[in-house]
């Protein structure tokens, strides 16, 4: 039996991990807290993220199998070995493969966009929906400067509702040297039909040419602004589409976890 094991510090209304628990809920998992886990029960396997001071100590000897879902990035030395984890997932390919951890991508789910889009006409032309580092602030500025208008970061409702009103998403990584797939921006922008162009990513994974656009940081505005805003729109829903069927239809959340489970 799978269950799905959260931390008692709320990341849920912090937002961070919003997008995660919707999809543990809309694919009906049971949840329960990191310290209500019990290790001596064979017959369940508990998943857990993320990562924080609650569960540093583990479940030496643990007979349930325990899995930890890696959904932050860290630095090889900087990885903790958790007694009693027996296996930990990380859904980019490149970075499962440097910790050592299991390739699990994350799909997503129809219902993660609240009922989908409604037909409102593009009022953005791009979505971001990032903390916004330095090098992604200069990148938004960029995009500014060419007459972008960038969705307001927002949760809930207002998000649902600007997301309906937008043309396209960009992903732009935090740090220059972590080239990583964002696992629930892109099960997000898959819901919304949103195509994605991303920075480029060291190992695409199960993300192929067909179901994603990238490049690389230097020439971004100038590629967001070829398929943005140089009528190439009509080839672009054909990646949110694609992305589509791929993170909701061939690799929902629900088989991902269920396969690797």
């Amino acid at each position: 039996m799978i269950v799905f094991a959260r931390t008692r510090h709320d990341y849920y209304h912090g937002h961070s991990y919003t997008d995660y628990w919707k999809l543990v809920n809309l694919c009906n998992y049971p949840t329960c807290y990191v310290d209500e886990i019990d290790p001596a029960d064979k017959t369940k396997c508990y998943i857990v993220s993320p990562l924080n001071g609650e569960w540093l100590a583990g479940w030496p000897g643990a007979k349930a199998r325990i899995i930890h879902w890696d959904i932050e990035w860290r630095k090889l030395e900087e990885y903790p070995q958790i007694p009693g984890v027996a296996e930990t997932w990380a859904s980019d390919a490149g970075y499962a493969q440097t910790v050592g951890a299991r390739y699990v991508p994350m799909g997503s789910h129809p219902d993660l966009a609240a009922g989908g889009k409604n037909g409102t006409a593009p009022e953005y032309d791009i979505a971001m929906l990032a903390y916004m580092t330095y090098r992604r602030d200069w990148m938004a500025t960029r995009f500014r400067e060419r007459g972008f208008s960038i969705t307001p970061n927002g949760w809930f409702e207002k998000r649902h509702e600007a997301l309906c009103a937008t043309r396209a998403m960009v992903h732009v990584h935090q740090h220059d040297d972590i080239r990583t797939v964002a696992p629930q921006r892109f099960a997000l922008a898959a819901a919304y039909r949103l195509p994605l162009i991303s920075e480029s990513i060291d190992k695409r994974g199960i993300f192929g040419y067909s179901s994603i656009l990238m490049c690389d940081y230097t020439h971004l505005p100038e590629f967001v602004t070829m398929w943005i805003k140089k009528g190439r729109n009509p080839l672009l829903e054909n990646y949110g589409n694609a992305l589509y069927q791929l993170l909701c239809v061939e690799f929902p959340f629900r088989n991902c976890v269920e396969h690797a489970a």
